[in-house]
Parts: C-alpha cells; structure tokens; sequence
C-alpha cells in the first residue's frame, strides 16, 4: 500500500531554548511521601533559594520546585521526599498549514445519533483558545492559564511572543459550533493554557493543568502534545491513569514522528490514555511528473502554501538566490539550499514574486531541523537524487493528482512502547488535512494533534448518551468500533473509527488490545484475557477464529460459547512459544473473534528476547538561564545500559569532547551540566552510543551552540 508522503513533521526539538518554566532555575518535580501542602510550609522555611512552584494533590503527591541543583540535592536528603524528576519539554507538535478560504467548512457532527454532546464538559489543555472566535464564543465556558498563572486562557498572541494557534484548531475539531461544526458541537469547552509562545511549555505546567481540569469537574481531557520519549515518562504517565481512574477520559496525541517503528511519545505512551494515530479514508494528494519515471511525491515544508497546482508552470533552476530579479515572478524555482537558512531562501523568492518553490540539499541536511518560518507560497523538498531528472528534462513543472483511500498517514507515530511493550495508537482517526478554527478565521492542519480531539468529541456522544459510564466503558465501546486497515497493531492500533457501527453496536470489548509483553529466554505459556460485554436483550454468539500457523508459536483459544443477555463473560488467551524455533524481535498482528457473525479484529504484540527499539530516547539540550557558557543533556535511557558514551564533533567532524561516558547506567532520565566555554559558536553534531550488553546503537544529533 502506498505510504502518504506530503509533508515534513519536526521530529525532534533541538533549537536550544530556556526549559524551565517562569525562565528561571532548573525545575524539578518531587513526589513525597506527606501532605504536598505542609511540605511546601516546610521548603519555603527552611530553602530559602528554592521556590514551589506548583502544588499537586489530586493525580499525585508533589511538587514542581525550582532551584540551582546543589539546593535541590539537599532538599533530596529530606525524608519525605520519595522521588524527584527533571522536568521534560512539552510541545504541540509541528504540522502543515494552509489557507482554506477556498474550501467548503466541514460539519464533522456523526450523522447517525442525535447526541451533540450537551452538558459535557472537554477540557483543552493545549496553546490556549481564541475564545473570540465565533465558532467557539457560545462553546467556551472558562479554563486557566498554566503559563502566566491567570484566568485568561487565550492563545499566545505576537505581541507576547511567537504566536500560536493550535489549542484553537483542536477545540474547533471537538465542538465548533458557528459556520463549522465539531464532532460534539454542543459540549462545553474549558481551555487550559499549558503550552506558551511557540508552543511549548514543561512537563510541571502539564501536571499544573491536568490537575485543575480534574478538578474543575472536566468529563474529558484533550492533550495534543507531546515530548520525545517512548516510555512511560513518570510522572506525567502516573498523573494521566490517575485521572482515568477518578472518572476522567484522557485523550492523547499519539505524536508526529513516525513513520519508523518506537516512536509513540509521552504522554500518548501511557497506560490508561486512549492514544490517538492519524490516518484518512480517502484523500487526493500531489505528486510531480518526471520524465519517464515514477513521479515524485509532493513533501510540503511545514507552514507554507499548499501545493495545488492544477496546470502546469515554468520551471527555473537558481543556483545563486542573490542575484533574483522580478523576471521569477509566476515561476517555480529549484533551489540548492547548501549552506543557506530557510528563512533566507524564503525572503528572497517571496519578493520577486516565485509561483512556489522546490528546496533540495544533500542527505546530511536534515529539513525537520530547518527553522520554519510562515510562507505565502508553496514550498516543498526533494532529495539531491529526485531532483536531477527534472532539472535535466524539465522545463515545466506539472502536478498530477493520485487518490489514496484507507491509510495511515505518514507521520503518525508508531509503537510499541519501550519497557511496557504495549500496543500504541489505541485507535485510529482523521487527521490529514483537517479544516478547523484558527485565530481570526478557519486553517488546514495535519497530524495527530487533530486526529485525539475528533476522538475526545466521539467520546463526549458517548457520554452524554451514558451519563454514568466510565472511563474504562467508554474505552471500550470506541475501540471496539473500529475497522482495520492493511497496517500493523503497533501502527493503528484497533484500526480506524468507525462511528456508524460505534451508535449501532449492542456489545463491546474490555481488553481488546492483547499485550503479551516482552518473554524470557525459555520456553512458555503467555497468556491474557479480554471480556466481552453483551449489551442487548438476546444472546451473543462467541467464535473464534485460528490465526494463520506461525513457526515455534501455538495459540491456545477458547470453545465457542453464547453469552446470556445483559451479561458479560472473560475469556483466556493463551500462546504457547517455543523459543530456538521463534526468531527474536516483535511478533504482531490480528486475532479475528466473531461476534453474531461480526469479524472483529484483536491486535495483538510480543517480543520474543530483543527487539531493535531505541536504548535512548528524548534527547534535549538547553541552556540554563543566566549560565551562557553552560548546556544541560538530558536523555531518557529505555532500559539498563552497560555503557553510555556521548561525543561532541565540530563540522569537519572532529572531535571537540567527550560528554559523557558512564558505565551500567539506570533507565529513566539521564540529565548532565557540561562548560562550552572553550567551544567555538557554530553547528556541532552529538554523537550517542548504547551498549546493552548485546549491540552497540548509535546515534547522531546536530546541535547548535550560540
């Protein structure tokens, strides 16, 4: 099946920024074993030099504190102190977008149920809202800033900073209600801005609103944001299924990073979290015609036009951006980017008036490391090898148009999870070219940060119709409406939402994700359960279907059985391994059960020994205010290391010093201080090698130090 390849996604955040919350000292999360209020008593008494910043009661017993490491380290000695985190960086992740002012606005309300989601309350926490927008003005009932600590939610403005819009495209997608209408047009939407200028924020303003919307009485939370790390990250894993277990559904973004597989992020990666993909049902996307080749798939640069060309136009190539007149004007041009910035490129086609714009630079130019900028034109990149043909037999540039129906989006981020080896995306939806809500009028957005809210208004119907349901029960009835695509469990999850058999159907499925985990090195019997709910007033007839024969795997499945009415029944799986015939890695697919006659698809997921996830993940660096010679290192390590080393090589790769290297290092968050006082200003490439004992990983980051 053919992959959608249209757009860029920023994988990882490494222009080197302030992480602390308030732009002050490094920042801390402690979990203690006493009241959070009197321990804070007790650290404005006796730590004059660290400041409580936040106070969380409810989904955990902490605080986000803030002070120079060596005040930290002593408040650690404390005995009520049980644990104690670094914050991580939060963000709403990058995405496309384009001017819909020529599209019709989309009515996403379900067709098939009259529940509009009146009286639900959805909380945002996201970039804030532009609660002014007509569409969201009557849906808007209140919320809180996180980040300037008011009761003003409103998106980031460009007075304040680098403005945003995203939580207002995602509220617009649960519950518009103007000339667009959201899935749930009538629920109540409550925003909490966690996120601030550009979009990011830390993992304390996370917890800081999680636990004002659980406490604000939120039936629903909506998180579309997300950091790099592909495992639980405590506490923010801790936080979310604390708050699915005191009633509250929580919604997240499976994240932006895919294609690869281990790329599901935090908070998406925890337990209790219905975590959202993104995929289509049908969608006409670009491509340019080559001379007798394949064309070549349109990959759109992130906050520019987009690419719709419908005839063909004249095609330049400048190899010298300096020397551009207004004879480009209704041209596409072919730009080398070599050594230039983006921002660069961008001013100067603009004011001679290109058509669009086609970027292309040699494979160690990585454009998710590109500093965007919003661009009036289309914009988009080739690689050195697609490029050569149409600069050679081109002198027109000519867009066709293909259909792809039923897929997942590109950049929809994979599983499984690392140390929990589970199932993530839960579930699968829209979230390729979405119109939504922006400030000041209506955009085009992809990513799973639309694909989460379309889910969290779907479950906002639900509520209403059941006013007593769970978490957990309405889990389940939105998992078990789902329709597969040809995808892996670990890219789709259950499959794609299917809403006309979600308002129709008289049973569901608690368990439906079956997670086998990671086996020994012996064989065995794994087993798991799911249970299935009957709902209607006849009986249920339950049969199994026996997957395909696999090599040193048996499945060991229940008779089929009727379930009485209004009643439920747990049922036992079992997979039988035979470790020398199985080969090692991860093992996925789908267990068919018939219900009534209704094929629905189990996922299931093992790893047999090893797999190749990433050893380190969440790789940040920053400068600590007010130490410009200084960088923090922050890495999250998925498993036991025997090694660790980290290298720092300048541009002709040579290498300047050695940051780390550290024997049998603990999972968790590996975070360091290191002095560039002796580096030189420029572009530096990190290099970080994992040995588990087994294999060595390595990996490369390019950094820039100011």
């Amino acid at each position: 099946m053919r992959l959608f390849a249209s757009m860029f996604v920023i994988t990882l955040f490494l222009i080197i920024q302030p992480l602390s919350v308030h732009g002050d000292d490094n920042v801390w999360i402690i979990e203690t074993t006493e009241d959070p209020h009197e321990v804070k008593q007790q650290i404005e008494r006796d730590y004059p030099f660290v400041e409580v910043l936040y106070t969380y009661d409810t989904l955990l017993q902490a605080l986000a504190i803030k002070g120079d490491e060596r005040h930290v380290e002593e408040l650690h000695q404390e005995e009520w102190v049980e644990s104690y985190h670094p914050t991580q960086t939060y963000e709403a992740p990058t995405v496309e977008q384009s001017d819909s002012s020529h599209r019709s606005l989309p009515d996403n309300r379900i067709t098939n149920t009259s529940y509009t989601g009146k009286g639900i309350k959805v909380g945002v926490i996201d970039t804030g809202i532009d609660y002014s927008h007509p569409d969201l003005a009557n849906n808007f009932k209140g919320g809180f800033d996180l980040v300037d600590f008011d009761e003003d939610p409103m998106e980031t403005t460009k007075e304040q900073g680098l403005p945003t819009e995203h939580g207002t495209h995602v509220a617009g997608i649960i519950a518009a209600n103007g000339q667009m209408r959201g899935v749930a047009p009538d629920a109540d939407i409550h925003a909490y801005r966690a996120l601030g200028p550009g979009g990011t924020g830390s993992s304390a303003q996370i917890l800081a609103a999680l636990e004002k919307a659980v406490k604000d009485g939120m039936d629903i939370i909506n998180l579309s944001l997300g950091v790099d790390v592909n495992s639980p990250d405590y506490p923010m894993a801790e936080a979310v299924n604390q708050a699915f277990d005191l009633g509250v559904s929580v919604v997240v973004a499976n994240g932006n990073s895919g294609p690869n597989d281990w790329t599901v992020s935090s908070p998406a990666t925890a337990e209790k979290a219905i975590s959202v993909g993104a995929g289509y049902t049908e969608i006409e996307f670009p491509e340019i015609a080559i001379h007798q080749q394949d064309p070549i798939p349109v990959r759109q640069i992130p906050y520019s036009e987009p690419w719709s060309f419908k005839k063909a136009y004249p095609l330049e190539h400048v190899e010298n951006i300096d020397g551009l007149t207004p004879t480009i004007q209704d041209r596409i041009l072919v730009i080398d980017k070599q050594s230039l910035t983006y921002p660069e490129i961008i001013s100067a086609v603009t004011e001679n008036g290109a058509k669009g714009v086609i970027i292309y630079s040699d494979e160690n130019d990585d454009p998710n490391e590109w500093q965007w900028v919003l661009t009036k034109i289309p914009v988009i990149y080739m690689s050195e090898e697609e490029v050569e043909p149409l600069i050679q037999h081109h002198n027109w540039v000519e867009t066709e148009y293909e259909t792809d129906t039923d897929n997942m989006a590109e950049f929809s981020a994979r599983g499984p999870v690392t140390s929990d080896w589970t199932i993530k995306p839960d579930i699968t939806a829209p979230g390729v070219d979405v119109v939504s809500t922006i400030p000041g009028g209506y955009a085009a957005l992809q990513g799973t940060s639309m694909a989460s809210p379309y889910i969290a208004g779907v479950i906002a119907l639900l509520k209403e119709k059941n006013p007593d349901a769970s978490p957990q029960e309405l889990k389940d009835q939105v998992l078990t409406a789902a329709e597969v695509f040809e995808e892996k469990p670990s890219a789709q999850g259950v499959g794609f939402i299917d809403t006309d058999q979600l308002f129709n159907q008289d049973y569901s499925i608690t368990g439906k994700g079956l997670n086998f985990g990671k086996v020994g090195n012996h064989d065995q019997e794994t087993k798991t359960s799911i249970t299935v709910n009957n709902n209607e007033n006849q009986p249920l007839t339950v049969r199994w279907n026996m997957p395909r024969k696999q090599t040193g795997l048996t499945w060991n499945l229940p008779l089929t059985t009727t379930i009485e009415p209004n009643s439920q029944k747990t049922f036992e799986i079992a997979i039988n391994l035979q470790k020398n015939l199985l080969k090692s890695g991860v093992h996925e697919g789908y267990l068919t059960l018939q219900l009534n006659g209704e094929n629905q698809n189990l996922p299931y997921l093992l790893i047999n020994e090893t797999a190749d996830y990433p050893r380190v993940t969440g790789f940040e660096m920053e400068i600590p205010p007010f130490k410009q010679d200084q960088l923090n290192m922050k890495l999250y390590i998925a498993e036991e290391l025997e090694r660790l080393t980290v290298t720092l090589y300048d541009e002709q790769l040579i290498q300047q010093s050695t940051l780390i290297d550290e024997e049998q290092v603990s999972s968790g968050t590996f975070e360091t201080t290191f002095s560039t006082a002796e580096l030189e200003r420029g572009n530096y490439q990190v290099v970080i090698e994992a040995d588990d004992g087994n294999e060595i990983q390595t990996d490369t980051k390019e950094i820039m130090i100011p």
